[in-house]
């Protein structure tokens, strides 16, 4: 109990911490409140002003921990591994020989903004992105064409994360690149589960599915009204016959606790805020109507599509665009891109995020977060931020004769093999 106690110390919470459950004191709560009065010094600090540059945080924050445990970072890499690791990470390849040239003969102060200007500025970075994103949102899944096209496109177009968020959930058929969005509902539509818990993982850092049957046995952040409360938001979700998405206009998710009781899940995001079903009522006779149009959209190509009015996907999107408290969306994209460009996330595994897995850097995730969200989503700036620090910079290799400290200082750059995109481009 103590040492998770202590845990919970780097930890900073959200002032929706002990609002979610009500005013029922559960065990987190209350091990909150313990470590508030163990740690006062962590729980006083404040963010760094918002206004700052994001380099310069990370650097301020990275630098402070590692002050607090008495930790001393290796140097900066030299030239030619800044330039390999920048490249990789920007490119998705190795430098050519008259990158290499043209490097290092700029000014060693002002080179490393130089290689990244350059690299940001060239084709290959939207594609190493685009193929970064698609690895991380149709894993595996064949026949992406679509998706990888709609991706390159809202690359190219510096096209905010939030928007692109939208574009994916709400699976609206379009004309152009644009029409690709809707593979990742339409690739999962005919499995409600995955659907929900891979939206779940993938946008909010979350998962839940060991909430599904019953509360989670390990995190008590996690109940079986957060499992269904998402996938309520999913449930009128459907493919018809022309592989379109579309929303039923009607339809309800239950379950059964684990005590028994049947139960209509609420819409609810994992924050535990709950949204009023905005369903209109139906007739008898109305919802016959409807639900012979729906079997038609099953089985006919040429059945004409139907106007669902409210639609819960629209609802989870705004409510996960509103969270101006917890940040999951942004909070998620700033861990990922971190654990990319870093090698290790500040919240690992990143699909982990709750209270028994603090972040090992509490404020720099909640500024990053921020920062991230009050600059529309901007995905450049954010690794532009994160490759301009000299966290980044750092050298691999770990001299001291004592054992190297723990990756999630980052006191010491990570080893990270290529993958296998970036051989096939190297």
């Amino acid at each position: 109990m103590i040492r998770r106690i202590l845990r919970l110390c780097a930890r900073m919470p959200s002032a929706s911490a002990f609002a979610r459950n009500g005013t029922r004191l559960t065990v987190t709560a209350v091990m909150w409140l313990l470590a508030i009065m163990l740690c006062p010094a962590v729980f006083s600090q404040e963010l760094p002003p918002a206004d700052l540059q994001v380099p310069v945080v990370i650097d301020q924050l990275v630098d402070a921990a590692l002050a607090d445990r008495h930790i001393t970072a290796t140097e900066t890499a030299d030239a030619d591994t800044v330039l390999r690791r920048t490249t990789l990470d920007l490119a998705g390849r190795i430098p050519t020989s008259a990158e290499r040239d043209w490097y290092l003969t700029q000014p060693a102060q002002t080179r490393g903004a130089a290689l990244i200007d350059h690299l940001m500025n060239l084709p290959d970075f939207d594609l190493h992105l685009r193929n970064t994103l698609d690895e991380m949102l149709l894993p595996d899944r064949p026949n992406d064409n679509d998706f990888r096209e709609y991706l390159l496109h809202a690359v190219q177009q510096h096209q905010p994360w939030s928007e692109m968020f939208r574009e994916m959930l709400l699976a609206e058929e379009k004309e152009g690149p644009e029409k690709g969005a809707a593979q990742f509902v339409r690739s999962r539509v005919r499995e409600l589960d995955d659907l929900t818990n891979d939206t779940a993982v993938l946008f909010f850092g979350v998962n839940i599915s060991c909430a599904k049957c019953h509360d989670h046995p390990l995190v008590e952040d996690w109940k079986q009204d957060h499992f269904y409360g998402m996938q309520a938001f999913f449930s009128r979700t459907f493919s018809t016959k022309k592989n379109r998405v579309a929303e039923k206009p009607f339809g309800e998710v239950k379950f059964t606790t684990t005590a028994g009781e049947d139960r209509k899940a609420d819409f609810m995001f994992l924050t535990g805020t709950i949204a009023v079903d905005q369903t209109p009522a139906y007739s008898d006779e109305e919802k016959k109507q409807l639900e012979e149009q729906i079997r038609q959209l099953e089985r006919e190509d040429d059945a004409e599509m139907l106007e669902a009015g409210f639609s819960p996907r629209q609802l989870l999107v705004d409510m996960a665009l509103n969270d101006s408290d917890d940040l999951y969306l942004a909070r998620n994209m700033v861990n990922r891109t971190w654990g990319r460009l870093m090698g290790t996330a500040i919240v690992d595994p990143p699909d982990q995020m709750h209270s028994g897995n603090p972040p090992s850097h509490p404020q720099l995730l909640t500024w990053l977060a921020r920062d991230f969200a009050t600059h529309e989503y901007d995905l450049r700036r954010l690794i532009r931020g994160i490759v301009s620090s000299r966290a980044y910079a750092r050298s691999s290799e770990w001299v001291s004769e004592s054992p190297a400290p723990a990756a999630a200082t980052f006191a010491v750059a990570a080893t990270r093999p290529l993958t296998p995109r970036q051989l096939a481009a190297s």
